[in-house]
């Protein structure tokens, strides 16, 4: 009893004094957070995880050769937490949606099957999915691969058997988009004040698509859709990896102190916002975008007589 008296009064000065900590027991496995009390009372009649044996989730370090299966959990651990926990300094899971987080997070560190150290749900799901997307397979052959190998492996596999599947497992990290209506020969786009226009005020075509047969406007489907991705949204998430926001501030610490431009933050350009907006630059979490033309030809015609002339 003294021993898990000891354990949560370390967990909770290590979190900052909060009132709720990451449960260790054998139900929870560091999945819940509870209060410490609640905890102090799993610790007593249930016993902590007999897997954890370095208490990194509550102030532990790790040795530098530490090459335990809890690491490599954590990692899965934490791609759900970024989905489902609020953007606080002291991470706890949304109202309603603890018991939902626990099982997806159980669910997708399920071994393959029985036997499988290699592979969990998830890792297996990712990996194919990648293929799927760097071979450009079809959704018909990649559901006849998926049922091929559901069937070559054990059979009590849990390897999803179709992408419909694998998009809903997906679902869960997806920060969702807009649709927005465009024009055909995008002179604009149909909200704020052109949202209830049926035509391009500037180009005069219509908003909406035409049978090609019967020249019937089918009214409420689009020619065109612009979809936007609220770029807000992704940059609170990204801050939610310690290692992403470690990366993310890399220009307020890493500028060159030898004159030398190797990097944007070493620019003329850098300084004089920081100049202009001290306010915007004091903080090294205001983010600064950039626009990439690479690949992009804005002059195609005259590029074919050089290349011609060459």
């Amino acid at each position: 009893m003294q021993a898990a008296s000891n354990f949560v009064n370390l967990a909770k000065r290590n979190a900052g004094n909060v009132d709720k900590i990451l449960c260790p027991c054998k139900d929870c496995r560091n999945l819940s957070h509870h209060l410490v009390e609640t905890v102090y009372e799993h610790l007593i009649f249930k016993g902590m995880d007999l897997t954890y044996t370095t208490w990194f989730h509550h102030g532990e370090k790790l040795s530098i050769d530490e090459n335990s299966k809890e690491v490599k959990m954590s990692d899965t651990h934490n791609l759900y937490a970024n989905a489902y926990m609020e953007n606080e300094d002291y991470v706890t899971p949304a109202l309603g949606k603890d018991e939902d987080f626990t099982k997806k997070l159980e669910d997708a560190e399920t071994p393959l099957y029985p036997s499988c150290t290699r592979y969990t749900k998830l890792l297996a799901i990712v990996a194919l999915y990648k293929h799927k997307a760097i071979n450009k397979w079809s959704d018909k052959s990649f559901d006849g691969l998926l049922e091929l190998l559901h069937d070559m492996l054990p059979v009590d596999n849990v390897l999803l058997r179709s992408v419909y599947l694998v998009r809903k497992l997906f679902k869960t990290f997806d920060l969702g988009y807009e649709k927005i209506h465009a024009c055909v020969n995008d002179c604009c786009l149909f909200r704020r004040e052109n949202e209830n226009m049926d035509s391009c005020p500037t180009c005069g075509l219509l908003r909406w698509k035409v049978d090609k047969r019967t020249r019937k406007i089918k009214k409420s489907v689009p020619a065109k859709v612009l979809r936007y991705f609220p770029v807000i949204l992704r940059f609170r998430r990204m801050f939610r990896s310690q290692k992403m926001a470690e990366d993310l501030i890399w220009h307020s610490t890493q500028k060159s102190e030898d004159g030398k431009m190797r990097h944007p933050v070493d620019s003329l350009a850098w300084d004089l916002v920081n100049d202009k907006w001290p306010c915007f630059s004091s903080d090294p979490r205001n983010l600064r975008l950039g626009l990439a033309t690479d690949g992009f030809n804005l002059f195609p015609i005259y590029a074919q007589y050089i290349v011609a002339g060459l």
